[in-house]
């Protein structure tokens, strides 16, 4: 069910568009360092010459100079963060690994998302197996879930996810059973839940999930 693979011609492609939204993003903040400092500059030239004393003409140029610098600031910090996106994707392209998940199921649990947590599912995958998976990057949609899905996942060079897809290659399904509300608070955060950001596999049925999450006492992955 996991396995790692090489990069496929569309986590290529997405990585490509990652790589255009970095460059758009690095031409925004070269083009606001510009107007930030053009802006301090004629607004201070405009008011240096209304000031009466040198002090204030000091204090003046001293509020310019740390204007300035509070926009040095904010495009270091936005160049940093880009500049470790692109050795992230620089990363995965030289390890040209993705860590795939295949999912065969064609019946499921949904723990509706109550506030902004996402979406938490639980999939019978085999006759006494139950994979847990979820998050916000499982929101429903028109073909997910599906009764035979791929979850592709490239993780960068700190072990962080930079790219997570899912491919449908099946039917789209529906839950067999919603868990919402108070129930499903009481379910996900109890001790024996199965993490669903490791996608781990217990056994069982899904008629019997409250009972054995309740009653086991340690998880397999």
């Amino acid at each position: 069910m996991q396995t790692e693979r090489p990069l496929s011609d569309r986590e290529i492609k997405i990585l490509k568009q990652i790589e255009k939204r970095l460059d758009k993003r690095k031409s925004f903040q070269i083009r606001f360092l510009i107007s930030w400092t053009l802006l301090a500059i004629i607004i201070g030239l405009f008011a240096y010459f209304r000031l009466e004393t040198t002090n204030e003409r000091y204090l003046l140029i001293g509020a310019i100079v740390i204007y300035m610098l509070i926009g040095l600031w904010i495009f270091m910090e936005f160049f940093l963060k880009q500049k470790n996106e692109r050795k992230n994707i620089d990363f995965v392209y030289d390890n040209n690994k993705v860590n795939s998940i295949k999912v065969a199921a064609a019946e499921y649990i949904e723990l509706s998302e109550v506030e902004d947590e996402g979406v938490h599912y639980l999939f019978q995958v085999t006759d006494n197996e139950i994979l847990s998976l979820g998050g916000q990057d499982f929101y429903p949609t028109k073909n997910f879930p599906s009764d035979n899905f791929e979850i592709a996942i490239c993780y960068g060079q700190n072990g962080q996810i930079l790219l997570l897809e899912k491919y449908n290659s099946g039917k789209k399904i529906y839950p067999k059973k919603k868990i919402i509300g108070q129930k499903k608070w009481d379910l996900i955060s109890h001790p024996n839940y199965p993490n669903p950001e490791n996608f781990t596999i217990i056994e069982g049925k899904l008629e019997n999930i409250e009972r054995i999450i309740n009653d086991k006492k340690n998880n397999s992955t």
